[in-house]
């Protein structure tokens, strides 16, 4: 019997941990010990199932026998098979013909393996989210890197948080800059890259650089509006096996979405584009940013986005400039309008409002003194953005905290070595007192970040709005969860 991966799954190691996620399936699983053992010895080149036995009796001594081993192993790859991570066959050619490639027509992937998410009433405090965040604050790993290839766009979108002097005056990475920090972020177990800019199709070498992605086995998305997508651009995008694109369509109005892209024709062309990627069969979602221009149009987006088969989501906060401008934040919705905007989404959004049912309660009996000393998020843990000329800041949007530059020293040293990013790590939920034991922190979307650029570069001074909006959230989900009992 042969064993390989699948094409959509990708396997990393984080010091005596095996992880292993399927980008199609959107799951995931973390081993140590001995699952860790043995996902070690499985790689996207199929493998002899004897083999494996083999070499792993080898580092086994006579602690257990060849038979319990390939037991133990057969039930562990077996498992892994049916979840759609790993593939077996009696041949090169059979693995090839199990392996499924993402298609539409397919219908909804994460249905066609199990969900082990806990359906409960009582208090759970601790996902698994939590504890890789607490693994990588005892020990941070690089597992994401956002590319923004280039700091030119072609739109002008009046809520963005890129100062327009910013795209005005853009610039572009070249390729060969941009492989040798990708090679520098695979040599560190890098897992995930997310291209983007400015626009990412507007980087003359876009193409090149998400081959190169692929080369690198990274598992790769695209953030664009797609108004400068080529046809041609298309059949390479499917070849690369992208994770997914996010598009950027903000009303099915194509007057109000151009508006707020101040781009005339842009709606056409993102529409267009979405559609072409979707015949192609190419994983799509839509982002669509709410705010007074669009309030009104979500439930239609999320109607166009279920014709196609995709996902739309959309964030109704809204951050300031990187620069500290807060002229933006004019196009902000008020509590009266988010309250609108919030039950249009439960109401029209029908993955939004199982989540919703689902959603576990609040842990009136959360240990107050072990959750202060959690970090807030994965800043500097885990991941952080590199703009076109070198800079790196913790995350999108945070473009006025430089913590280095990769033309000046080696991205494994500004990652292990900056003070920043030392400062940035030591933030927890400790530092927001005011927060530990307010009863709406599981619906808050407070953000140092957002802090950061809408308060002069205070990250630690919240806005009131974030609190208005997370009571507010609250209390409607609350409504909604109490009309099912």
């Amino acid at each position: 019997m042969l064993v390989r991966q699948s094409k959509n799954t990708f396997i990393r190691f984080f010091d005596n941990k095996g992880y292993i996620t399927n980008q199609m399936t959107r799951k995931d699983r973390l081993y140590n010990e001995t699952g860790a053992d043995f996902l070690r010895m499985i790689s996207r080149e199929a493998k002899e199932v004897d083999e494996i036995i083999e070499h792993l009796s080898q580092i086994y001594d006579d602690s257990v026998t060849k038979e319990k081993l390939r037991n133990d192993f057969l039930k562990f790859i077996l498992d892994l098979e049916k979840h759609l991570f790993l593939i077996t066959g009696l041949t090169a050619v059979e693995c090839d013909s199990k392996d499924i490639e993402f298609s539409y027509s397919l219908g909804n992937m994460k249905n066609k393996v199990s969900d082990f998410t806990q359906v409960t009433e009582d208090e759970v405090p601790e996902t698994t989210q939590d504890y890789i965040l607490a693994a990588d604050k005892k020990k941070p790993h690089l597992k994401s890197i956002q590319f923004e290839l280039t700091s030119r766009c072609n739109e002008r979108c009046i809520h963005c948080y890129i100062p327009n002097a910013k795209k005005n005056n853009g610039s572009d990475m070249t390729y060969e800059q941009a492989c040798h920090i990708i090679d520098q972020f695979s040599d560190m177990g890098g897992l995930h890259v997310t291209l983007s800019g400015g626009e990412v199709f507007l980087h003359k070498d876009i193409i090149r650089i998400l081959q190169y992605c692929r080369k690198k086995d990274l598992q790769i998305c695209i953030l664009s509006n797609l108004v400068a997508l080529k046809d041609v651009q298309i059949p390479f995008i499917k070849a690369a096996n992208v994770s997914y694109i996010q598009a950027s369509l903000y009303s099915m109005n194509p007057e109000i979405h151009d508006k707020i892209t101040t781009l005339k024709g842009s709606h056409k062309k993102t529409r267009e584009a979405i559609e072409k990627l979707v015949a192609a069969d190419i994983p799509v979602q839509i982002s669509c940013p709410l705010m007074k221009a669009n309030k009104d149009g979500y439930k239609e987006i999320l109607k166009y986005a279920h014709s196609l088969q995709i996902k739309a989501f959309t964030d109704y906060i809204m951050m300031a400039e990187a620069d500290f401008n807060t002229k933006n934040l004019q196009n902000r919705l008020s509590i009266k309008e988010t309250e609108q905007v919030i039950r249009d989404i439960i109401e029209f959004d029908i993955d939004y409002s199982e989540w919703v049912k689902k959603q576990r309660p609040y842990l009136e009996n959360l240990d107050i003194e072990k959750y202060a000393k959690q970090p807030l998020c994965g800043v500097g843990l885990n991941s952080f953005c590199i703009a076109e000329n070198g800079d790196i800041y913790p995350c999108p949007g945070w473009q006025s905290m430089i913590i280095g530059n990769v033309n000046q020293q080696p991205l494994k040293q500004i990652w292990n070595e900056s003070e920043a990013f030392s400062k940035l790590r030591n933030i927890t939920h400790g530092d927001f007192p005011q927060c530990l034991k307010c009863e709406a922190r599981n619906y808050c979307s407070m953000c140092i970040q957002r802090n950061f650029n809408e308060n002069n570069g205070d990250m630690f001074k919240i806005s009131k709005h974030f609190c208005e909006v997370a009571f507010l959230t609250k209390r409607l989900h609350k409504e909604y969860k109490e009309r099912f009992q």
